[in-house]
Parts: C-alpha cells; sequence; structure tokens
C-alpha cells in the first residue's frame, strides 16, 4: 500500500512539475536541490571557461604529472609603472589563497627591468634552483627561445603572459591585444563622428602589447579618412609619464578631438586639468581614476571607454601553471576576455572604487579562474 502512494504521489509530483512554465519548473528543482547545492563549496572556478583556445591555438600540451607542493618562479621585466606592481601583488595574494596556498611551496618573483640579458640570467638561476614551472612576463617576444628550451628541457613549465614570447615551448596566456586595441579605436572614432586629430598615448615600447595594440588602432583609424593621428607620445602605461608627455603636447596648444590611451590615463586627464583645456572622447584602460572620471565627467565633455589588461592575468597564468604540473591538458594559447567599461555602462562597486587610489587596475576579478581577490587584499601585499 505504501509502495502503490508513493508511486501516484510521485506522478502527481511530476505531472504538477510539466504544467508548470519552464522558468517556474526550474526554480521549482532547483529548491528541492538547495540543501544539497548549499553544502557543495566553490569557488566559481570552471577550467573549460578559464582555459579557453584562442583562435591562434596551434595544439593542446600536456606535461608529466609531478606530485606537489611546487615551487614557482615569476619571471618579470619592466617593474616601473602601477600595472606591474599591482600584477606582482596579485600573484602573491592569489599564492594566499585557501585553495592554492596548499599547492605551492614557495613562490620567488624576480623584476629585472628591460635588460633582456639580465632576465635571461634570471631564468637560468630559476632554473639551476629546479623551480617546477617559470610565469614569464617577457621584455622582449623574441629573445628568450633559448633559455625557454633550457627550461623545458630541464622538466620546467613555461606560461608566458601579457608580454609574450615567440618560444613554440612556451604556454601563452593573454587577452587579444590587437582586438584590445581595435576596441578602443572603434568606440573613439565613433564618439569623435568619425573625424577630427586624435593622440595615441602608446605603451613601453619593443614590448608585444604595445605594438600589438598599436596595430589594432591603426587598422580602425586608417578607415576613417577624416581621422588624423596627430601624435604618438610615448607614456610606457604610466600616468606620471602620460602627464608629462600629455603635458608638454598640449603646450604646443594643438587641436585635439579625442585620446586614445593604452595606459596612463588619470595621468592623461591631469594634464588636460592643468592646462585647463577642454576634456574630449577618450578611449583608456581600467585604471580606478580613469573610469571614475568616465562615470562622472560625462557633462565636461568626457565620455568613452575602458578596456581592461588585467593583472590578475599573473593569477591564472599560476592556475595554468598548476593544472599542467597535475598533468591536466590544455590549449597551448589560451585567450581571456577583455574587461570592458563605459560611460553608459559604468557601475561604482563594480567597475570603480571611490576607496582606492586612481592608479589601481580595477579589473580584478575573473571568477571562472577562481580570482576573486578584493582591492584590500591586493592593496595589503607589499612589493619590494
Amino acid at each position: 500500500m505504501k509502495r502503490h502512494f508513493f508511486m501516484l504521489f510521485t506522478l502527481l509530483v511530476l505531472a504538477l512539475l510539466v504544467a508548470m512554465p519552464a522558468s517556474t519548473r526550474l526554480a521549482a528543482v532547483q529548491a528541492t536541490m538547495a540543501p544539497t547545492m548549499a553544502g557543495t563549496p566553490t569557488t566559481g572556478f570552471d577550467p573549460a571557461v578559464c582555459f579557453r583556445a584562442a583562435t591562434n591555438n596551434d595544439k593542446m600540451v600536456t606535461f608529466k604529472a609531478k606530485p606537489g607542493p611546487y615551487t614557482i618562479g615569476i619571471s618579470n621585466s619592466f617593474i616601473g609603472n602601477a600595472w606591474r606592481t599591482q600584477m606582482i601583488q596579485m600573484a602573491k595574494a592569489y599564492a594566499e589563497t585557501p585553495d592554492i596556498k596548499p599547492m605551492i611551496k614557495e613562490l620567488t618573483v624576480v623584476s629585472s627591468g628591460q635588460d633582456v640579458e639580465a632576465q635571461i640570467a634570471a631564468m637560468d638561476n630559476m632554473i639551476a634552483q629546479g623551480v617546477d614551472a617559470i610565469i614569464l612576463n617577457a621584455a622582449t617576444p623574441e629573445a628568450f627561445g633559448a633559455v625557454i628550451k633550457r627550461a623545458t628541457d630541464a622538466g620546467i613549465i613555461v606560461v608566458s603572459f601579457d608580454n609574450i614570447v615567440t618560444a613554440p615551448e612556451a604556454v601563452l596566456v593573454n587577452e587579444d591585444q590587437v582586438e584590445f586595441g581595435r576596441v578602443m579605436a572603434e568606440d573613439l572614432a565613433k564618439r569623435m563622428n568619425g573625424k577630427g586629430n586624435v593622440v595615441l598615448v602608446n605603451g613601453v615600447p619593443g614590448t608585444s602589447v604595445d605594438s600589438d595594440r598599436n596595430k589594432g588602432a591603426k587598422e580602425v583609424f586608417s578607415k576613417y579618412p577624416d581621422i588624423k593621428i596627430l601624435a604618438e607620445l610615448e607614456g610606457k602605461w604610466d600616468s606620471g609619464t602620460s602627464q608629462t608627455v600629455m603635458a608638454d603636447l598640449l603646450a604646443t596648444k594643438p587641436k585635439i578631438d579625442g585620446v586614445w590611451i593604452q595606459g596612463g590615463g588619470p595621468g592623461v586627464l591631469q594634464a588636460f586639468k592643468d592646462a585647463k583645456v577642454p576634456l574630449v572622447p577618450m578611449a583608456g584602460e581600467a585604471e580606478n581614476g580613469f573610469r571614475k572620471a568616465l562615470a562622472t565627467m560625462k557633462d565636461q565633455g568626457l565620455t568613452g571607454i575602458s578596456v581592461g589588461q588585467t593583472p590578475g592575468m599573473v593569477a591564472v597564468s599560476m592556475r595554468v601553471a598548476l593544472e599542467l604540473l597535475q598533468g591536466k591538458t590544455l590549449p597551448r594559447v589560451i585567450a581571456m576576455p577583455l574587461p570592458i567599461a563605459t560611460t553608459e555602462t559604468m557601475k561604482e562597486g563594480v567597475d570603480y572604487f571611490s576607496n582606492v587610489p586612481d592608479d589601481f587596475f580595477t579589473a580584478i576579478k575573473i571568477p571562472a579562474c577562481g580570482v576573486d581577490l578584493t582591492p584590500e587584499e591586493i592593496l595589503a601585499v607589499k612589493v619590494q
């Protein structure tokens, strides 16, 4: 009798579910699962989303699994701007998160500046010390082939990010930098109504990021015969440097209708303010000060787009190395999505923060990769 009652009850529940609208049915099913779901810890890490193959991915890679915990070396080149400092802060903060800390025995960070030979020597030292993986932000794309080959021959995984290398042995993690420059230029060209003088504030010369972003921008501007590139300035992705070079240009009293900025947006804005020059549409990076200005200064003539090269890319690269060290198979070339915000979509507490410095890069959360650091956690890390 109990069995017949249970069968009839089950059939009745199924009939009710089928009769429900789809959204109501989904809510009902989720409600029955709620105790189980609530008891399952999650970091948001989703390998299928986090490790998406880039359009130019050439193969999948697998390395022999090693037992952990692991020794990770980070070889950084340029250290003279807020992005690089924050990148190192994020690497160290990420290494201390509950998911990652048990997997890392030691994390070593060495910044060598733009001296290619010094960076190669630092990598050779890491090889000699027997690290398990090297996370590389290279001074230049082409010069690291031999040292990367030495590392991989020694069983060391090399993950190159941000300013990536051409060595085929390296695993690459990056955003599409040509698309980065292109997206910024397309938005700016529309806000300029397809005409006028534009100034390009570039990054660190000789790096792949600088040349690729510049390439994407010029591809767009070349399609607008009434847009003239008035000047190209070397801002080095740094607010102080960008302010100086923009101030020097503004002192010549040129007619500027738009500014395309690889990095250093707060400095460019300060230069306009100091020169008492009316603001114009701009396209820039994801510094907090630049995004705050886009959100709040529309009545002063400033509108635009902010595209972020997240410093959290280093954390994703660390995660890539850790997965590969455990024998997982991943794309050799991994693409991260572009974090984009515009004047029209900007939200406080999400895209910018009222209580952090202007040169803080706000694109810090990458949920699918388990990167969920707060500004406070990042800024608490000291970088010597």
